[in-house]
């Protein structure tokens, strides 16, 4: 473990961010320890503990016509799961906290067994959790424990570095996309939604292999956690457009510039991205497609690099909860 804990990591830009600011207050402070503290995908304790915890609340992060009771609770815990992974650790247990509406409306069992699914497809448990009784929508509050000796933080890319992404982006942003138009997306699309894949064993490989020096999960979109990482780490990232790995499946649905856009702001693909040294990265070593998407440069913020070389900030990042827009 790192012997100089780093007792925040610098968050981005953004409404929601400037709130989690304000609520953790001085910087300062934390108990002996903590390796790495607020603002990462996850704390690192020592010992090589690191936990995250994860929101997922009916009609905010999913509606219940877009998924069954079995992958609500899959995808509420995939996607707490995928912080380990942005943290290169070994998931070891999964602790739920549900609140479901009476009268059958929710079939609890059914949600914790897609928990359970989740949680075992990474070689992880179920160790513990809550039930309470909510008057209107369902609640799931995740909080995932893993292990790692070797935890990569959002905070180690400088000048020069190089911006990868593993597999393809776009398709959570459309599957919402055609489900808030009335329409049923593919199949394909829809399945990249409901059973998102923690790239846990990924950056595992990665991480043993010495690769990321900086890394976290997509989450928010290409262009807003690029812009977590940026502000982590003190740097520039210039996105290089034509790089951009767009699922063929998200393109079909939104079309070449709509797919981009669902790539780089629409997030919900839980695929990571890092930054690594130029030369590091094997891409046909892994089973994964890893795609350099990117490079670090001086400065500050996001800039999108277009298909005509023409460099120019991005004009928003991922997605806000707290945006007024």
């Amino acid at each position: 473990m790192s012997a100089n804990p780093i007792s925040r990591v610098r968050l981005g830009s953004g409404r929601e961010f400037d709130l989690i600011r304000a609520f953790l207050g001085d910087p300062e402070g934390l108990p002996a320890g903590v390796e790495i503290g607020p603002g990462d995908d996850a704390a690192v304790l020592e010992g090589g503990w690191v936990v995250s915890t994860d929101i997922s609340v009916e009609d905010v992060h999913f509606r219940r016509s877009w998924l069954t009771d079995e992958e609500i609770g899959y995808r509420a815990a995939a996607a707490a799961l995928s912080d380990l992974a942005a943290m290169a650790a070994v998931p070891v247990g999964v602790l739920v906290s549900m609140a479901a509406p009476r009268g059958g409306r929710i079939n609890v069992a059914e949600v914790q067994g897609g928990v359970g699914a989740a949680a075992a497809s990474v070689g992880a448990a179920v160790i513990g959790g809550d039930l309470s009784r909510s008057p209107g929508p369902l609640f799931l509050d995740v909080v995932v424990l893993g292990r790692t000796s070797r935890p990569v933080s959002r905070a180690g890319a400088r000048v020069g570095d190089e911006l990868w992404v593993s597999g393809t982006l776009g398709t959570g942003a459309a599957a919402i996309h055609e489900w808030e138009a009335g329409t049923a997306p593919p199949e394909a699309v829809r399945a990249r939604f409901a059973r998102p894949i923690p790239r846990v064993a990924l950056a595992r490989a990665l991480a043993d292999a010495g690769v990321p020096v900086a890394m976290l999960d997509l989450s928010d979109g290409l262009a807003g956690d690029a812009g977590h990482l940026a502000a982590a780490s003190g740097v520039g990232i210039v996105i290089e457009e034509a790089s951009v790995p767009i699922d063929p499946a998200a393109r079909a649905v939104l079309g070449a510039e709509g797919a981009l856009e669902a790539a780089l702001h629409g997030g919900e693909d839980f695929e990571i991205c890092f930054a690594a040294r130029p030369g590091t990265v094997e891409p046909d070593a892994h089973p994964v497609p890893l795609t350099r998407v990117g490079r670090v440069v001086a400065g500050e913020g996001v800039h999108i690099e277009t298909a005509s070389g023409e460099i120019r900030p991005a004009e928003r990042g991922g997605y806000d909860h707290w945006s007024p827009a």
